[in-house]
């Protein structure tokens, strides 16, 4: 998150939010976020989420699709933190701020149990956990927005990739021309809807809950219109590469989290086997869009995590180097 958003964000603006639905500023806690500002409250016995961005980062209309697409997937069965309406009968709730730009504020469910850490890490977690993404890109297959909705953004028309140029440092040329030659690649490959549509993008660990190794995810803040495999490569991506592993400690575990992820995944969508071999561009594009946010919404320089992730995968990144050396083949049984 741009720091000129986090300074235009007061108390004001928190106190809205809670009164639209229901509650008062006193009542509301943070929880955290970074790309928007979450927060925690309770009624009648139930807890809830709220989710402040501003529309900078995603207009209503953006929302207004996003919602659509989880109810969709509330509907039909999936597991996912769903939405709730507004004391005013509203999905999404614009707030003005003081400089006369818009807040949102949307509301969901609390998703049952806790954050997953790697002592979740087993087959039957792993197994749920792809069986959880198979069942929404199935979902996707059937998904047909409401008429009256504009319809949600193409992947690489995020604000984040559309602006990548302009928060990469002026030395990094050479990290937004990998940036480019991936998008390129992956808008070279087939869509089909056996192989594309309207997805998360963004399901890794921290974005969804765990209680008896069923899932519920949340946050489809950046769900996009992008290929399937994409979904599969980022929950790959996070699992390893912040791990503190040798390399034939990493290849050991990506291997036994691919084993048993796959396993759950085609239980319930069968991906093209040609698709999902793409898999190695979507973890270089992952790879990247990383470093960019690291730029985007924080000091570098002075924060040592993202600062340590630029160091390290800069010469990866322009020297072709894979995220992960994996035969994929082999878990596509």
């Amino acid at each position: 998150m741009e720091q000129w958003i986090k300074t235009l964000f007061d108390d004001a603006i928190l106190e809205s939010a809670a009164h639209c639905f229901g509650v008062e500023k006193k009542d509301v806690f943070l929880v955290g976020g970074f790309e928007n500002f979450i927060y925690g409250f309770t009624k009648n016995n139930q807890s809830y989420i709220l989710r402040i961005s501003h529309t900078s980062h995603r207009t209503i209309h953006d929302i207004s699709s996003e919602l659509d697409f989880v109810r969709h997937l509330s509907d039909h069965g999936a597991p996912v933190s769903k939405p709730v309406l507004s004391i005013n009968n509203q999905w999404v709730e614009p707030i003005l701020a003081k400089d006369g730009s818009v807040f949102t504020v949307t509301c969901y469910q609390k998703a049952k149990g806790e954050r997953p850490t790697r002592a979740h890490v087993t087959p039957e977690f792993l197994f749920n956990y792809g069986k959880t993404i198979g069942q929404f890109h199935l979902l996707t297959t059937q998904y047909f927005p409401e008429t009256h909705l504009q319809k949600r953004f193409i992947w690489d028309q995020d604000p984040l990739l559309v602006h990548a140029k302009s928060y990469l440092p002026a030395n990094d040329v050479i990290i937004f021309e990998r940036f480019r030659e991936i998008v390129e690649e992956i808008n070279r490959l087939p869509k089909n809807n056996l192989n594309y549509g309207l997805i998360h993008t963004d399901i890794h660990m921290g974005n969804f809950f765990v209680s008896n190794h069923e899932l519920t995810v949340f946050d489809f803040d950046d769900s996009a219109y992008m290929h399937f495999v994409s979904d599969i490569a980022i929950a790959l991506f996070y699992y390893i590469v912040f791990m503190k592993a040798d390399d034939t400690e990493k290849l050991a575990k990506a291997d036994f989290f691919m084993t048993h992820f796959m396993k759950g995944y085609l239980s319930v969508y069968r991906l093209p086997k040609h698709d999902f071999l793409e898999i190695s561009k979507f973890l270089k594009l992952r790879e990247m869009v990383l470093y960019i946010v690291f730029f985007r919404s924080t000091d570098v320089k002075n924060d040592e995590f993202a600062r340590r992730y630029v160091e390290t995968h800069r010469d990866l990144i322009i020297h072709h180097t894979p995220v992960i050396d994996l035969n994929f083949e082999k878990y596509y049984t």
